[in-house]
């Protein structure tokens, strides 16, 4: 073979090394971003702890959140052309790494996902809840299972690099969860787990010990807490130490668009998200869309809301006379009629996108018999119409129409489109879910 021969097979060999670095048996150097050609998929392993438990804003401020905050801020360095990081949530309340521990994390979908994310880096913290009495009995096989996980993740296409955590400490003790037992017996049989399986190992032990401050409840850490996870693990990923201080994420910004429904279910909402998201309703009754389209800028003001959920309806379809006062169906004629009502919800939707919020359209809810000024049936022809307009936007649906009607008889009140306490109570954990989602896909 000739000297050019060898010049080319060594170039390929220097320029392949970057990729032979991230198998599970690197010595835990930071990760070069330069060697990855795509966007680099963090997986976080773990149980209560990790998935957010008692932070009040989970999404945005569990450990892995913040992560991920912290790496798209200052993860690639400057001059490096990247596609950046992703990090996910796999954590599982009350998960054991034990098999026959009472939640083994191996049996969770969350394991499943975590396998089919195929991830480039894999944080692996659990232990925590295997020193309750009934899982510990069953720490002759806590080596063994560690290592299984371990080549679980170690075998997927992605040859991942793998950190392993000391849990964090507890204060002193609850629901079984023992400080002595994380840091005497759990703790020096993850470090022999790593070091017969190469794999380097975080440290959340030192770092949040006597700090109880940041552990409420004794065991979860709080935001800050979860800030200081994050941060141990950001500089072992990127060799550089988090300077940022911790700042809590203000609660995203819910707006609620409606009429008298809305209103009558607005207190009971507001106290159900009230550590998840700061809801508002518009001022007074939103009425029909032509006076929505009217009163809308105001209505958004300068807020930068996060999701608006909005409904127009029961004052479209009702009936009115020439002077615009409510009327029989007999005498008079809608308020806005249906054609019209399309027309302007596409008009207050085209609005609603400018303001770069998650919109959710809440459909308007049955009218029964005997309302004197709207016609049972005419919900569902303003719903069609709404529908048509949605789908056109690609906006989603909480159907509150299909929801209230197999229940009316027990939450609404007799010939009257409006709900009891109950039924107000109901609509509340109904829109609360799709706010949920459109908070959780942001």
């Amino acid at each position: 073979m000739n000297k050019h021969a060898l010049r080319i097979i060594a170039a390929i060999v220097i320029f392949s090394l970057p990729t032979l670095s991230c198998t599970r048996y690197d010595s835990g150097k930071p990760i070069r971003v330069e060697s990855y050609r795509e966007t680099i998929r963090v997986a976080c392993i773990g149980d209560s702890i990790t998935f957010g438990a008692s932070i009040k804003n989970r999404d945005r401020d569990c450990y892995p959140a913040q992560l991920g905050r912290m790496l798209g801020e200052n993860g690639t360095p400057r001059g490096v052309s990247h596609c950046g990081w992703q990090v996910r949530n796999f954590g599982v309340s009350g998960a054991t790494l034990l098999k026959k521990g009472d939640l083994p994390y191996w049996n969770q979908q969350a394991f499943k996902d975590a396998l089919a994310y195929n991830p480039n880096v894999v944080i692996i913290k659990l232990g925590t809840n295997d020193t309750k009495p009934q899982n510990w009995k069953y720490k002759d096989q806590f080596a063994t299972d560690y290592a299984d996980i371990i080549d679980r993740f170690a075998e997927l296409p992605s040859s991942p690099r793998i950190w392993i955590c000391h849990p964090v400490p507890a204060y002193p003790e609850r629901w079984g969860i023992s400080d002595t037992l994380i840091k005497n017996e759990a703790i020096p049989l993850i470090s022999q787990v790593a070091r017969s399986k190469h794999v380097p190992v975080i440290d959340l032990y030192g770092p949040l010990s006597g700090k109880p401050e940041l552990f409420p409840d004794q065991i979860h850490p709080n935001a800050e807490g979860a800030h200081g996870i994050a941060k141990e693990i950001y500089a072992v990923l990127t060799g550089r130490n988090w300077t940022g201080k911790f700042e809590p994420t203000p609660l995203p910004q819910v707006l609620i668009i409606g009429d008298s429904i809305s209103i009558g279910y607005f207190e009971p909402l507001q106290e159900r998200l009230k550590d998840i998201a700061v809801v508002s309703h518009n001022q007074g009754n939103a009425q029909h869309t032509a006076y929505g389209l009217k009163m809308l800028n105001e209505w958004l003001g300068d807020t930068r809301w996060d999701v608006i959920h909005f409904n127009h309806g029961l004052h479209d379809l009702k009936y009115v006379d020439a002077r615009g006062r409510n009327t029989s169906v007999e005498t008079g004629k809608q308020q806005i009629p249906v054609e019209k009502y399309e027309q302007n919800l596409d008009q207050i939707v085209k609005r609603l996108k400018k303001t770069g919020a998650k919109l959710v359209f809440a459909t308007t809810t049955p009218v029964p018999d005997g309302t004197g000024f709207r016609a049972k049936g005419d919900a569902v022809i303003y719903n069609r119409a709404a529908e048509r307009v949605m789908k056109q936007h690609g906006i989603p649906i909480d159907d509150l129409y299909s929801f209230a009607l197999p229940r009316l008889k027990e939450i609404q009140r007799e010939q009257n489109v409006h709900f009891n306490p109950q039924g107000s109570e109901l609509l509340a954990e109904q829109v609360a879910k799709s706010i949920l989602k459109a908070l959780e896909s942001q």
